[in-house]
């Protein structure tokens, strides 16, 4: 209502890739309300507009023109429970859980815009002046290790004194928030609760794909197996692994290496993918 008013300010998820574009071009700011699932579509689709990407498209009515749509924008989403669960999409959020609001202190909503609307005017020149102070500190501002969405982290940092926050505030809550979030990452996939049983059991641990598959297989139960997103061979299992291992890193600092190994002899020789954690 600040700065990007609108009849529609929430929304249900897009349909597909070009209903998103298409809303992301006409708007400044995208706010979904109430999700219960974000497919692995619109996650990636999330990703892509929240640090910047294109999306091209023929052009109706033509057979060879075609038009992109190349935005940017921030994404607000609000669920019950935990809908970004994806490693990728996880390092470009911010999570916040609100608590619920008691009885005593609950409002109409006809109440609750008659207050904002009376303190509208001086809510958007106060973050007026933090882009300002932010703008005017920014080419002195300075990480000695920058975080994942490093030039947002920069951008924060620079506001800081036009907030009135004590150096350094940001980066310590914003580092709290990635660790709970990395947590999160590895608590929603399959795959990263039996991988940690299998790590505090045996260790480091070298062997293929299909080995760690069977290893980790041991440790679940049929119900979990037969869910779709569990790897079913080695290939899956291989493709799960580098999408957990950024994560595995920052939260518990186990590594992954994926090397080609070859066996057999000759042009008959198979080549295997070995995983060393």
């Amino acid at each position: 209502m600040l700065i990007d008013p609108n009849s529609a300010l929430l929304r249900g998820e897009p349909r597909d890739a070009r209903d998103l574009a298409i809303t992301a071009n006409n708007s400044w700011c995208l706010a979904y309300d109430n999700l219960s699932y974000v497919p692995p579509w619109l996650s990636d689709a999330f990703c892509r507009l929240s640090t910047g990407g294109g999306f091209a498209t023929r052009e109706l009515y033509t057979d060879q023109d075609e038009i992109i749509f190349d935005s940017k924008r921030p994404v607000l989403l609000t669920s019950i429970e935990e809908v970004a669960t994806r490693s990728d999409a996880i390092d470009r959020c911010i999570i916040a859980n609100l608590p619920s609001i008691p009885v005593e202190r609950r409002r109409l909503e006809a109440e609750l815009e008659a207050s904002f609307n009376e303190v509208r005017t001086f809510i958007l020149g106060a973050l007026i002046d933090v882009v300002c102070g932010a703008l005017r500190d920014l080419p002195n501002t300075h990480l000695d290790a920058l975080p994942r969405m490093a030039d947002f982290a920069i951008w924060v940092t620079a506001a800081e004194r036009a907030l009135g926050w004590p150096a350094g505030t940001f980066l310590e809550v914003y580092c709290g928030n990635r660790i709970a979030a990395n947590e999160l990452a590895l608590e929603s996939s399959l795959v990263g609760p039996p991988l940690l049983q299998l790590l505090k059991e045996e260790g480091d641990w070298n062997g293929t794909a299909s080995e760690l598959l069977t290893a980790l297989e041991e440790r679940v139960t049929d119900q979990i197996q037969r869910q779709k997103s569990w790897p079913k061979v080695s290939r899956s299992m291989t493709c799960r692994l580098q999408r957990l291992a950024p994560t595995f890193v920052r939260s518990t600092g186990t590594s992954f290496t994926t090397e080609n190994h070859i066996g057999g002899n000759g042009p008959s020789g198979r080549c295997r993918k070995r995983c060393l954690i």
